[in-house]
């Protein structure tokens, strides 16, 4: 396999939309609630408030520098009239510094509210919280564990109205809604996930789906990745800081098919650090069985189609690229079983002139698998891709 030198032609570009490229900046919004901080605005719109819903979050939040008055740090809000909402994700400190997340729906038979309470600095570090209404239930689940649940009063009575993400109601005079901590991949959903979807989702950055109505990395803009065009607008000058992500390394691009109907996916359980001291373990799972193949990296995403003509893979790393050891899929032949894994931190430690030596913060690598399939065109097919990015 020759990985080295594969030119594109203009009708090959052409095609490239067809790979979903999603390069993340890691980043994420930093919103402060004694100063008032920056958030963003989402045009009316009544995709956001669709009968059933999730919205879901990566959040940290700081009860412990909140400023006196009536306070209701809020991540997300659909209509931000006073007294007036859709729904709303918030947390009620009130005037006492309470600690308390809330779920507030407007529904058509009346207001849902289901609420939970945390303890002293519990939201400090990064936690992942979701709430889902379906008409009949409202949930909230916090790492993926569902912490609280109410009895709903039927679908969510849509009014037309902006949505706010890192803020609630901003008009003057009214309490100070703004977050006081980061937020990162938010994502709307016009269905109600279950506990095992969102435990299953939420290392994870995704950006397209079935029935995902909005997805927000927050990388340094109010972009809806999702296809839908649910735009947001940057208000009051928002700030976004580089982190390292919690929804973990991004996987993009576009597996191909390959004889036996197998679409080879890629992964990594976290970013590598720049000393290769930390675990990182890359690995490529519904390959076919009893196929030989091989990981590799380059240092810039470039997705084109593997073959001129037939197939399905795209090669989603631009040239020079690195190869790892040579590996035996194992499961059985046939089927989509097989797997292949990569030690990235052992594999760097041992070979350390390796592509992109050596790492700094934030440095970048582009990894995908490649097996054997001897009907397929090139005889061969690939995974998609996964971005690592170097932390400190």
């Amino acid at each position: 396999m020759k990985l080295r030198t594969l030119r594109t032609s203009a009708s090959v570009l052409a095609t490239l939309a067809l790979a979903s490229l999603a390069v993340a900046q890691n980043q994420a919004l930093s919103v402060s609630t004694p100063q008032l901080g920056g958030y963003i605005e989402i045009p009316a719109s009544n995709q956001l408030a669709p009968a059933k819903f999730t919205f879901e979050a990566w959040v940290t939040y700081d009860d412990s520098t909140l400023p006196s008055g009536w306070v209701y740090p809020t991540i997300g809000r659909k209509n931000f009239v006073q007294g007036v909402a859709e729904w709303f994700l918030r947390v009620d400190a009130n005037n006492n510094g309470g600690r308390v997340l809330r779920l507030w729906i407007n529904g058509t038979s009346g207001v849902v509210n289901t609420s939970w309470a945390f303890g002293a600095g519990q939201l400090l570090p990064w936690t992942h919280i979701a709430a889902t209404y379906d008409g009949s239930f409202a949930r909230l689940y916090v790492n993926g564990a569902q912490v609280a649940q109410s009895t709903g009063t039927g679908p969510i009575v849509p009014l037309g109205a902006a949505t706010h993400i890192g803020a609630g109601d901003t008009a003057p005079g009214s309490a100070n809604e703004r977050w006081n901590g980061l937020i990162d991949e938010v994502r709307i959903w016009s269905v109600a996930r279950t506990a095992q979807e969102i435990a299953s989702g939420m290392n994870q950055q995704i950006l397209v789906a079935p029935n995902l109505i909005a997805s927000y990395a927050l990388n340094g803009n109010a972009q809806d990745a999702s296809g839908n065009n649910v735009h947001g607008n940057l208000i009051s000058n928002p700030v976004f800081v580089t982190i390292n992500s919690p929804a973990g390394p991004n996987s993009y691009c576009t597996s191909g098919t390959s004889t036996n109907a197998c679409n080879a996916s890629i992964s990594a359980n976290a970013n590598p650090n720049v000393v290769h001291s930390s675990p990182c373990l890359v690995t490529v799972s519904g390959v076919e069985g009893q196929k030989t193949g091989i990981i590799f990296y380059g240092l810039t995403a470039l997705p084109q189609p593997w073959c001129t003509s037939g197939g399905s893979s795209f090669l989603c790393v631009k040239p020079p690229t690195q190869r790892t050891q040579v590996q035996a899929s194992g499961g059985t032949a046939g089927q989509c079983d097989g797997a292949y894994t990569l030690d990235w931190s052992a594999f760097h430690l041992a070979n350390p002139g390796a592509l992109g030596a050596p790492w700094t913060v934030g440095s970048k690598a582009f990894v995908q698998g490649w097996f054997r399939d001897p009907p397929a065109c090139k005889t061969t097919n690939l995974s998609n891709a996964v971005e690592l990015t170097y932390m400190p």
